[in-house]
């Protein structure tokens, strides 16, 4: 019998907020009324985002015996068996439920070709992790185009914030190569983790239509961040995974924001407000 804790770190439940945020802002961003179609979509985002996470660890299962041991896979305390049945139930069940098949097909397709693939040609994971994570924060203008003609200028909007979401996730990911290096170059580490919040912000600045009151509110974590950044002379592992965990979480800081400059102050404050269990979670299940 395997035990609840084990799963939810395979699960990185930590993470699965974020995915579920996604959606939320591109709804609000396409000014679609919350319905059972909007709960759909979230909750295939979330389910085919959980599936990613079982599947990597299955693909990596040996590199992680070497490099990640702690991880349930390696450590035994989840079986082979037991995570591809997890793992299948989990993309079938996104599958089944989501509104727009196609498009949460593709994400599935992405994924795998990731999990299986694209990530060992370096710069190739690095941007489909990225597109993963836009298609995602679009997955309001796929859900939209079920249900009716798209407002142009809103579809514009959201693809924007969607692209500029892309950036900042493959500057996470890269990040995540830079922790796996011995002694990686501290330039490059700060260069690539100026990217993320940059990109934020100019998502914010489009979907807001200017520099107040979003942006203006992004700027003050984007500034602590960014100090934070400047100050280091050197990158070990340790501090490597504390920027990439405050990134993750600062994607849901990105998507509570663009709901807000959406004009959705309510769906912005939901968000913000699992930010803290999200980051509680993080400090018990590592979230990479």
């Amino acid at each position: 019998m395997v035990s609840l804790l084990p799963i939810l770190r395979l699960l990185r439940v930590g993470t699965l907020f974020s995915p579920a945020a996604d959606v939320v802002a591109s709804a609000a961003i396409l000014g679609l009324p919350w319905s059972g179609d909007v709960v759909r979509a979230i909750a295939a985002s979330v389910l085919l985002y959980a599936a990613g996470m079982v599947w990597n660890d299955i693909a990596d299962r040996r590199l992680d015996a070497v490099q990640r041991p702690e991880r349930p896979l390696p450590r035994g305390d989840v079986t082979l068996p037991f995570a591809l049945t997890l793992g299948t139930a989990l993309l079938a069940g996104g599958l089944l439920l989501s509104p727009c098949r196609a498009h949460h097909g593709l994400i599935a397709a992405l994924v795998l070709a990731y999990d299986f693939g694209s990530k060992h040609i370096e710069w190739l994971g690095a941007l489909v992790m990225g597109s993963l994570r836009a298609l995602n924060l679009a997955t309001g203008i796929a859900l939209a185009q079920e249900l009716g003609p798209v407002d142009a200028e809103r579809a514009r909007l959201c693809w924007v914030a969607a692209s500029c979401y892309g950036v900042y996730i493959l500057g996470v990911t890269v990040l995540g190569i830079f922790e796996d290096l011995d002694k990686p170059k501290a330039r490059a580490v700060s260069a690539v983790q100026t990217a993320p919040p940059l990109a934020a912000l100019s998502g914010l600045w489009t979907v807001q239509g200017g520099f107040w009151p979003v942006p203006a509110i992004a700027a003050l974590p984007i500034l602590l961040f960014l100090r934070r950044n400047t100050r280091m002379r050197a990158w070990p592992k340790a501090e490597i995974r504390r920027s990439m965990t405050l990134l993750l979480l600062g994607t849901m800081l990105y998507t509570a924001l663009l709901a807000a400059a959406s004009g959705h102050w309510l769906e912005a404050a939901a968000i913000a407000a699992l930010i803290a269990p999200a980051r509680w979670i993080a400090r018990r299940i590592a979230l990479t």
